[in-house]
This record gives C-alpha cells, structure tokens and sequence, in this order.
C-alpha cells in the first residue's frame, strides 16, 4: 500500500494505491482512490476494503464464472446419489425414462440453454407421444432444480412453461365378474391345462389367490406348506439392469404374509410339483430351466390364452388380482380381511380401488372364490 498527498481541483487530498488480494483468474487487484481528508482516513478506507475483498463482498471482487453442466454431465452427477436410494427394478425403469427420452433431446446441451421456448415445444411433443409424459418430464425437472440449487442457473425454465394436459388414455378392462371368472377358470381346467401345464397352474393360482405376479415368480417350493394348504410370500422378483431379474424384498411390510390357499388348488399345485424337474426346496415353482421367469411371461400366456379361448378379455396380469378382490368383497369378505389378504399397506388402497362394491362378512376368506369354481 502506498499512500501520498495529491493536489485535487478541490484542494489537497490523500491517495491510497495498492493491492486487495487475488482475483478468481489469479490476477492481483490493484486499487487507486484518493480524495480522503488525512492519511488515517485513507488507510481505514483501504484496510477496511482488504477484509471486505477477501470476503467475497467488495466492489471490486470480479464475480467468478459460473460452473455450468450439460443436462447430460448434470444426470450423471443426479445418478450417483440416486441409485443408492432405490430398488435396482426402480432405477431401470428410471434409466431407461432417460435413455429414451431425455438425453437424446437434451443430454449435450449447457443447462443454462434450456429456453422456455425450446422447453415449452419439448413438452408439447411429449404430451404427443406419451400418454403419462408427466412422469417422464418430472425427472428431466429434477436436473434443472438441482442446477437452480448449485447456482448454475438463477431461474428453473420449466416456471417459466405450461404443462400440456394429458391425454385420456383408452379405458383398460381391470376385473371379471363372477360370470366371466367361471369361464375363464372352466377353460384353464378344462383345456389349457392340457395345453401348458406351468402356465396353467401359475394362471389359476394368480386369478384364485390375487398375488401379485412379482410375487408368484419369487415363489420357491420351500414357501408352500402342502400338508396346511398356506403359501409364505417372502420375497418378490424384481427387473434388474440389462433385462436381468433378482431376487427382493416384498413391495412393502404387510406383503410379506402367509395365505390360506383353496384345498383344490393346493391339489394343483402338488400335482405340478410331481411333474416338476426342479423339486429342491430353494427351487422356483415357476422357472425356466430352473431360473425364475422373465416378468412379462406370465402377461403372455394370459393373452394366449384370452386370444384362443375368448376369456378374460383386455385383461392384463394384474386384472386377475383386481378379479379377485373384486370378487371376494360380493362373496362376503370384509374389507380388513382383503387388505390382509392381499397384502396392501393400507385398507384405504382396498377401499379406494373397490369402493363400488358390497361387502359382506366372511370368516373363510382363503376359500371365498371357491363357491364360484366348485
């Protein structure tokens, strides 16, 4: 620092000349300013503006540029604390929103890019091609809230865009009635059986006990008690990386129970065991070579089996668990009973999807459908 007295239009003043610290580009910032009454006054003004500089806070500090990713560059840095906080079948439903739909559109350019404008006919195409696009737009949002949080931009775009109105989708059947139910249960007795005998026996235990299908494929022989009639759900197949499957926990802590099953198809099931290969008690019910099957098989056979028989009609796997409850609630199960049953966390979940119905008290709730079928 260097101070001395000038001779100003206004008369003599002191001048201070020095250096405040380090710029972000490493440059020195040097300062002049004079006009200060005394030498005292010149060197507060300078000593003062010295702690000001290195707090970040003075007039002089030159803002340091901005750090700013690709959406791409931004995803990855997301992916790594997001993965670890979902099941591995979530994150490939999650990578392949990504893959699909995100990173092809946007993953190279800067976040700060992203223009209401080109953000506004992004979503308008999305709204086009998806019929629940909003979930998918949600995760590409979470990129740009994180740069708004890492200061890499002052504004979220997607603020500053409306979001499309999503299309109906087309009404999907979701449940039999008790007219239809027989059909379908006549024709897997009476003639698939003959047809595919894993498939049938997976197909009625499904529609008899409402499980849901993660659950039935996770299914090993040591989870059945033939002598009691009960089947202990566990565990659940989840979709791994790649098109893999793994074994997982249940979908929550309630699915994880023990149900009564109909002395008939536990008669079924025994019967697949003496024609099954794979008899261990670690060994899958339903396999493919002893491996579990692929999650989107049992969905198959039940369309083979709608398309050659004319039953169950625009019904996918789940239907089948919709069917049961369904009908279970008309036969007189209560609704606790169902809840339990199925496994739902909530009785709320079972009111709300079937509120439609009449419910009436039952105490063998394991053997509500078989009224229907015997």
């Amino acid at each position: 620092m260097q101070l001395k007295e000038v001779q100003t239009k206004k008369g003599k003043a002191w001048e201070v000349v020095g250096y405040l610290g380090l710029q972000p580009n490493g440059k020195r910032k040097k300062v002049q300013k004079r006009g200060f009454t005394s030498r005292r006054e010149a060197t507060t003004w300078f000593n003062n503006e010295v702690t000001l500089f290195g707090n970040g806070q003075s007039q002089y500090n030159e803002k340091a540029p901005k750090t700013v990713f690709t959406v791409r560059e931004l995803y990855e840095m997301w992916l790594e604390t997001y993965q670890n906080t979902v099941e591995e079948s979530t994150l490939s439903k999650t990578l392949k929103i990504f893959r699909l739909y995100i990173l092809p559109d946007w993953g190279d350019t800067p976040v700060n890019e992203i223009t209401p404008l080109s953000l506004q006919q992004y979503l308008n195409t999305m709204q086009v091609k998806l019929i629940n696009y909003k979930k998918a737009v949600g995760y590409f949002n979470k990129l740009t809230k994180m740069a708004v949080k890492m200061d890499m931009i002052d504004v979220d775009p997607f603020t500053k865009v409306d979001m499309p109105r999503e299309r109906k989708s087309q009404t999907k059947k979701k449940a039999m009635d008790a007219e239809e139910f027989k059909r379908f249960i006549e024709v897997l007795d009476g003639q698939y059986c003959q047809i595919n005998r894993q498939a049938y026996t997976l197909l009625r235990l499904v529609a008899v006990t409402g499980m849901r299908t993660e659950e039935v494929l996770a299914l090993q022989w040591k989870h059945i008690d033939f002598d009691g009639g009960y089947i202990n759900i566990e565990q659940a197949l989840g979709r791994g990386l790649h098109g893999g499957t793994y074994i997982k926990a249940t979908k929550s802590e309630t699915s994880t129970r023990t149900i009564k099953v109909a002395s008939d198809m536990v008669r079924k099931l025994a019967h697949w065991y003496n024609l099954s290969q794979n008899k261990e008690p670690d060994s899958f019910v339903f396999n493919n070579n002893g491996k579990p099957l692929q999650p989107l098989r049992p969905n198959k056979w039940l369309h083979e089996v709608s398309d050659n028989y004319k039953v169950a009609n625009g019904l996918a796997m789940h239907g089948l668990r919709h069917t049961w409850t369904t009908l279970a609630l008309e036969q007189g199960a209560t609704v606790k009973q169902v809840q339990t049953y199925l496994g739902h966390a909530d009785a709320n979940i079972t009111l709300n999807v079937y509120a439609e119905i009449t419910k009436k008290a039952s105490e063998q709730t394991g053997e509500v459908l078989s009224n229907l079928i015997s």
